[in-house]
């Protein structure tokens, strides 16, 4: 990481290198595990656990973090910073890598299978239980499966006989209820959680794009707002 080494490139001339970590791409337990933090803490900003949409809590950093070490008890660390003082992240023993710097978003586990479906899709379901109650709300649930359940044949598109509801789901499986949820539950909820959903799938269709221009960027501040 440190001393050049001398490499054969593929237009037959030597050149030095010098080897590097980039971006870490991982769910949030890895992350955590990385960045030897505490759970639910964020393990690329300072913001509190409690209030993790602070827009003005600064990025973690390898040298403001190594001062806290330095400075506070474990127990401190531990219950004030969200940081696990006893154990030091891989990437210390490399030159000029911060680990903090380096972990990606992950689009599968955060957005796609973390947002989408674990919470999303279960916080519909929640809401027609408490406004419909358990009956009703269940008759809904079907109808909605059954909509999911009859999409034609289209290249894409994958075929869920049973609708949302099996046990064994993949990210891959996510992906593809994207396509077809919003018209399955149209009728069955108020048209702000329509929006919304047009809205939250229009920024995951963005942000999957291997390149983003400032165009991207307009319409990703427009489907937040």
């Amino acid at each position: 990481m440190v001393k050049p080494e001398v490499m054969l490139f593929g237009d037959g001339h030597y050149q030095r290198v010098v080897y590097g970590l980039g971006p870490y791409i991982a769910d949030y337990e890895e992350q955590a595990l990385l960045t030897c933090i505490v759970h639910n803490w964020c393990p690329q900003c300072l913001a509190y656990r409690s209030n993790l949409d602070d827009n003005n809590a600064l990025h973690c950093c390898r040298d403001h973090v190594e001062m806290l070490i330095s400075e506070f008890t474990f127990d401190v660390l531990w219950d004030e910073y969200g940081i696990v003082g006893e154990l030091v992240p891989f990437t210390n023993d490399f030159l000029c890598t911060d680990i903090y710097k380096l972990i990606a978003p992950d689009l599968l586990h955060q957005i796609i299978k973390g947002t989408f479906k674990d919470h999303l899709v279960e916080w519909v379901e929640k809401y027609l239980h408490f406004t419909h109650g358990d009956s009703c709300a269940n008759e809904i649930l079907d109808d909605i499966d059954r909509w999911i359940a009859a999409v034609a044949p289209f290249p894409g598109l994958w075929h869920f006989p049973q609708g949302c509801h099996f046990k064994q789901w993949t990210g891959d499986n996510s992906k593809v209820l994207m396509k077809v949820y919003l018209p399955a539950i149209e009728g069955h909820v108020p048209k702000e959680i329509v929006c919304m959903f047009h809205a939250f799938l229009e920024f995951c269709y963005i942000v999957q794009q291997n390149v983003l221009m400032e165009k991207d960027l307009d319409d990703l501040d427009e489907a937040l707002a």
